[in-house]
């Protein structure tokens, strides 16, 4: 039988994702993996230091193990690195009652503004946010290339199984809309203006009693979804009000191109994993002292945990 889970898996002492590629790959395994699991996707969010999905699943820990093991493999092959990535455990938390669901889904789609990525949800790139009710919000749907069974098959991992119904778009990467339950998302909220609303609105004692009618046990806050957050709650829930966003600040991707693309050239190397500790000192403090970055961001975008 299938029943609704909050997962997630996390990744605080390096990034999970370097650069756009890694974003899609991530996507890529998500549909297959929940294809091979008989899984369905709701929601999910990826931030770069974890991932927060909303699933309807039988077998949830399966699936959940399935993707970071595909994922690792995928990044370690890709950056020359080695042994397991993230946190040992997976996150999980079962989900009962209508409201409980609605308040979950809403947490896991406004994920980038409350860790400053964005200045609403539906600004995040990296989540379903912009997936639900596209048409009469009046967003652009994401587009499928007229790409042939054969061409899809040639972006993914070997002997990848997936179903026709499934679409990539010109990046190679599949498109949300087209193996993630999205109308089923859509339901919990009823209509696009109490989505919006949802949305927008900021964390207050009616969203805990709205889940008392459920009578399923505790409500779902934030702090319950922040395995291993090592911040503050209390500043994830200021950041409701977008103020703390800024589009001038360096995300974690942006620092990594940086070390990418830019610095490691000068080093004679083609990934991070490659440096000796001596070498991710000395760019540590260049970019402490010519880009003024937070030193818990230039460790885990450097790997200096």
């Amino acid at each position: 039988m299938k029943e609704s889970y909050h997962i997630c898996f996390t990744s605080h002492q390096e990034v999970l994702f370097r650069d756009e590629e890694d974003h899609g790959m991530m996507l890529n395994l998500m549909a297959l993996r929940a294809y091979s699991s008989d899984t369905e996707i709701l929601v999910e969010a990826e931030m770069s230091t974890h991932v927060h999905q909303n699933v309807f699943s039988g077998r949830p820990m399966e699936y959940a193990a399935a993707l970071r093991m595909s994922y690792t493999k995928y990044f370690n092959q890709k950056y020359g690195r080695t042994g397991r990535f993230g946190e040992k455990y997976t996150y999980l938390l079962k989900v009962e009652g209508f409201n409980h669901q609605m308040v979950l889904e809403s947490y896991i789609l406004r994920n980038g503004l409350h860790h400053q990525a964005a200045a609403t949800a539906l600004g995040y790139k990296y989540c379903t946010a912009r997936e639900l009710f596209v048409e009469d919000i009046g967003l652009s749907s994401e587009k499928a290339a007229p790409l042939s069974r054969a061409d899809i098959a040639s972006r993914l991992p070997r002997h990848a199984e997936f179903p026709d119904e499934f679409q990539m778009g010109a990046d190679g990467v599949f498109l949300r809309s087209s193996f993630m339950e999205i109308r089923r998302a859509e339901q919990f909220y009823g209509s696009p203006r109490n989505y919006l609303y949802q949305m927008n609105r900021l964390s207050d004692e009616d969203w805990t009693r709205s889940q008392e009618a459920d009578h399923t046990g505790n409500p779902i806050t934030l702090d319950m979804l922040e395995p291993g957050y090592e911040g503050s709650i209390d500043q994830l829930l200021r950041n409701e009000n977008g103020r703390a966003f800024s589009r001038t600040r360096l995300q974690d991707m942006d620092v990594c191109r940086l070390i990418d693309k830019d610095i490691l050239p000068g080093y004679g190397v083609t990934s991070v994993y490659q440096l000796t500790g001596s070498q991710k000192q000395r760019i540590a403090r260049e970019l402490y002292y010519e880009y003024h970055l937070p030193e818990a961001q230039i460790k885990r975008c450097l790997v200096l945990g």
